[in-house]
């Protein structure tokens, strides 16, 4: 894949800018400040913020907050994942703007809690399980990246080999969460093609509505899951 220092993002139609992209560092400062937060015992962020699929109804603010969240003390599940951020976010948000770029993150967590609620097994241990990280918002911007079309300046077969070794780390080292890096990764991908695979004049129209239908799905699919889910036991 071109970084923003190695090649252009095409769909921009323009040089890269030597400044960083704004949503890209805004969202890195804020989660790492909150990383930070996590520090002070008092506060108690992890379980204020992480989601919990039983706590869907009462606390609805935890399928996005849950980004806000990493494991402590050790700094290497944030690092991970705002590597992530930093190579792949920055290249996306020169390709589709900052608002669009915003968008696909913010669905992409919410896209990621709701996979690990829809798969999840009402009132088993996942039901209860406090899941935590930015890894459904990242997944959903390599969503973005593996839409086919060549308006992306990036290498291809290097994303798909980012996303293979990731679902296979998620798959074998017990707690990672590849439920929430599978919905983020669909979102985005489903959201960069409402942006990529139409002519440019409609892009932002159709990609808007395309977010609202995912919000639309997104929120019928809570509200089955969770009303099928009933008392519990």
């Amino acid at each position: 894949m071109s970084t923003p220092e190695q090649g252009p993002a095409r769909e921009t139609g323009r040089a890269l800018s030597v400044h960083f992209p704004p949503v890209t560092a805004g969202i890195m400062i804020v989660t790492g400040l909150s990383f930070l937060l996590q520090l002070l015992p008092g506060l108690d962020l992890l379980h204020r913020l992480s989601y919990v699929p039983a706590l869907t109804v009462e606390q609805p603010w935890r399928l996005l907050t849950v980004a806000l969240v990493h494991e402590q003390p050790s700094p290497v599940h944030l690092l991970a994942n705002m590597l992530g951020l930093f190579f792949f976010g920055s290249f996306v948000e020169r390709a589709l703007g900052h608002w669009r770029f915003l968008a696909v993150y913010v669905l992409g967590a919410i896209g990621g809690s709701v996979m690990v609620l829809l798969l999840a097994e009402p009132w088993s241990r996942d039901w209860v399980t406090n899941n935590i990280g930015a890894s459904g918002a990242v997944f959903a911007i390599i969503g973005v990246l593996l839409v086919p079309t060549k308006r992306l300046d990036r290498n291809i077969t290097g994303v798909v080999l980012f996303v293979v070794l990731n679902f296979g780390y998620g798959f074998l080292v017990p707690g990672v969460s590849w439920q929430a890096h599978f919905g983020g990764l669909v979102t985005g991908f489903v959201l960069g093609a409402g942006a990529l695979l139409v002519g440019r004049k409609r892009s932002g129209l159709v990609f808007w509505l395309v977010a609202a239908a995912l919000v639309l799905v997104m929120t019928v699919v809570v509200i089955a899951k969770t009303a099928t889910a009933g008392a519990a036991p």
